[in-house]
Parts: C-alpha cells; structure tokens; sequence
C-alpha cells in the first residue's frame, strides 16, 4: 500500500492480461481515480506471477485465457506466493464454470468484458477492503524483530503458519456439523501442518463428547475474558491437546455462561488464535445472530452443511440469499450435503435436484453411515484415524485435502486406494483438477 499525502490510501494494481489494447484501456479508465495506481502491466501469466512476487500489488486484474500460463494457474500460484494480493479474473466469457475456476483457484471476484469504469472502480475497493485483515495480518508479522514471536503452542516446525480459518454451519440442527468439524479438523493435519478446533456452539457444544475429552476449564470463555491482552501460558492450559494430536478450544460447560460473552471479543480470540495455526475450524450453532456472523466475515471458507430434506433445503436457500446480499464471494462456500442415502433408496432427493433448486453446486456429497458415526463417537476417535478407503471416511478426508490445496496451495502425494466399485471423483474434486 502506497500513501499519498494525508491518511490517503492508494490500491496498488497489476495488469495482467495479454492484449495490449486491453491493458492500456484499463491503465486509462483507472488513470480517473485518485486512490488507485497501476504499479505494473503484464502480458502472459508467468510474467504476471513474476511481477506480483516482485511488486506485491494490493490487486490483480488478471484475464483467465492468456498463453504461456493462464489466469487459473497464475492465481493459485499467488494465492499461495503473495496472499495479500486480491485477485480480479476478467474473461469475455461469463460462463458459471469459468467463475467457479476462478473463484477455487483463490480470486476474489470476477468480472466479464467490456468492463465499465464504475463496476471496475467499485471491485476494486471491495475486493481490497475484503483483504484488509490479511494485509494487516501480515505487515505485523514483517514487523516482527529477527526470530519472530514464540511458537503457538502445540505447534511444531516454523513459527510462521497460514493462519486459515475454515467455519462450519448448518441453519439445520441434527446435520452433522460437528462430526464434518472434528474429522476435518484432524484430517487437515500434516507432518509440519497443525490445527485447532474451536467450538463456538456456546450453549449446548459436543465437541467434548465426540471426541471424549474431560472438560476441566470453562473452554472459551477463559480466553475471551483476556483477549486483548492473551498470555500464552494461560492459552496452553486453556486448549485441550486430543490423542489425535489436534488442539481443541471447548465451548462453555454450561448455557447459561453463553450470555456473558460477547460476539466482537470472540471474533477477536478466534483471529487471534488462527494466527497461531496453519488452519483453525469452528464448529458453530444453527443461530443467524451477530457472533454467526462475526464468524463468517473473518472466514477463509464457510462448510455450509445440509441434508437432503426439504427443510433443510429451504433454510440453506434463506442463508444463500443473505451471504449474497453481505457481499461474500462465491468461493467462501463449500456446499456439503451429509447423510446421502443410496440412489435406489425410495424417497431420496438427489444432489442434482438441489443444486437445480438452489442454483448452486453441490461441492461434496458425504454417504449416510449411522452405525460409523456413532460407534466413533462413542469411542471419542474422529473417524479419519481409521480406514481411509471406506465411505464415508474417505469423502472427509477427501473433502479435508481440497480445504487444504485451496487455502494453502500445496498438494501431498495421495496414495491411491485400491477399492472395488470405485466411485466417480467428486464435484469438488474435479473442480480442483486433482490428480490430473
């Protein structure tokens, strides 16, 4: 970020995009507004990812066909190289798989040619406003003195970690958040990889029961108290470490104690803490108040989860509609549907009827297995430290590995299962181009 007299911010731009004329007629349209500068203009993805390593440009106007490396590939390699850049992907093309390419690969927004002036100044200003606390995030980190601070605790390897936060919400009870939350927290661990488990369900919390941990604290609400100013002593005594090496932040021992917290300290302690952590998951309740939303803005990406049921269906249309109206970029939303029953089973409402009835991909579909869940719960063991080969198992761990490439970047070497019936890659999947 650049500063121009008095408390003045200026947006840094980057032109990516290999038409010439297309580049000097944004460079002039953006040449009217006093609080954007364009540092840079590139002509191929290569050379556009080179500038934004060398420039780190609060925004990127990147065009999504280009020759030598496309849109697509250039915005995950700066998702991961300089995450405080937002990207923009522009095409001519408005097709709804372009967008979601787009939006998977890490950009903030999208916009289809011709671009007027006022649509491209407003994205601009929203895309860098969305990424105000991600530069934040990290201009504390370069001010840090040689060393760094202390390791978060639990943590192991460097002190520097990714910092995402992925939340988990249904405006369904009974779906399954919890048990998509503690599998996905465990499963998102990786040799030099950590991540802790926040339960933000205040009043009536399972995390301690799914994964069998005494409850010796008042979990959150010892934290919350200190927030502003957090010993990393009284944090370590705070959050539980579970058999499975995950770090687990409880929810209060009673409901009652819900009412004494407050949504911005708790929006504060979970930021906070994520900063601590390569990924930090939060389980939530089914209530749209302010702490459920205090929670979807500082999100990496929201696991909305549904059953196929028509309740459920209808409540999920009710929170599309309003994470559109706060603005939310597509990409934020991972669409789960838990509890998939068999495609001959009478009655069933398929994944492709929602997504006809919603209007929105159904990102992965997790198999009904009751006598699974409930044997590990009653064992306190996340079902991802068993048999990765078997459903619904393997759609988690699946569905953990994709949160994983999206928000960090990096793929691990995934052995493949050998499993009779082997069924069709998932949406998710595909969209992410894994293994191939």
């Amino acid at each position: 970020m650049i500063s121009k007299g008095k408390d003045k911010e200026v947006i840094k731009v980057l032109l990516v995009d290999d038409i010439p004329e297309t580049r000097e007629n944004l460079r002039k349209l953006l040449a009217f507004e006093a609080d954007i500068e364009v540092v840079g203009a590139a002509g191929t993805g290569r050379e556009g990812l080179d500038l934004a390593r060398e420039l780190k440009p609060d925004i990127i106007l990147m065009d999504i066909n280009m020759p030598d490396m496309n849109g697509i590939e250039a915005t995950e390699h700066i998702n991961r190289d300089v995450p405080t850049a937002g990207v923009i992907m522009m095409s001519v093309q408005a097709e709804s798989d372009y967008l979601r390419q787009a939006m998977l690969a890490g950009a903030r927004n999208f916009l289809t040619k011709p671009i007027s002036g006022d649509e491209l100044y407003s994205t601009i200003r929203k895309v860098y406003d969305l990424n105000r606390d991600m530069r934040a995030r990290y201009s504390q980190m370069a001010a840090m003195p040689a060393g760094g601070a202390a390791a978060a605790p639990g943590a192991t390897g460097p002190t520097h970690r990714a910092g995402k936060i992925i939340v988990v919400y249904s405006p369904q009870g009974g779906v399954g958040t919890t048990t998509i939350a503690t599998n996905v927290a465990t499963a998102l661990m990786r040799e030099n990889v950590n991540a802790l488990l926040i339960d933000c369900n205040l009043q009536f919390g399972d995390v301690n029961v799914f994964l069998n941990i005494t409850q010796s604290h008042q979990g959150i609400a010892d934290l919350t108290a200190t927030v502003s100013d957090l010993d990393d002593d009284v944090v370590e005594n705070v959050l539980v470490a579970h058999d499975s090496g995950l770090r687990v932040l409880l929810a209060p021992p009673r409901p009652e104690i819900a009412e004494t917290l407050v949504a911005e300290d708790i929006g504060k302690l979970v930021s906070q803490l994520a900063d601590r952590y390569d990924f930090t998951v939060v389980d939530t309740s089914t209530a749209m108040n302010d702490l459920a939303v205090t929670l979807f803005d500082i999100a990496d990406r929201i696991i909305l989860v549904a059953t196929p049921t028509l309740p459920a269906i209808k409540n999920v249309r009710l929170v599309l509609d309003l994470w559109d109206a706060l603005e939310y970029p597509p990409e934020k939303v991972v669409f789960v549907l838990n509890r998939m029953q068999n495609e001959r089973e009478r009655g069933r409402i398929s994944a492709q009827a929602i997504e006809n009835n919603l209007k929105r991909a159904v990102n992965m579909q997790i198999p009904i297995a009751e006598r699974e869940m409930i044997n590990a719960v009653n064992r306190g063991t996340p079902l991802v430290t068993g048999d990765r080969s078997r459903s619904p198992t393997r759609e988690l761990v699946e569905l953990a590995t994709q949160l994983h490439v999206a928000l960090i970047g990096e793929q691990e070497e995934i052995q493949e299962l050998e499993i009779d019936d082997q069924p069709k890659p998932s949406r998710l999947s595909r969209l992410f181009r894994v293994g191939g």
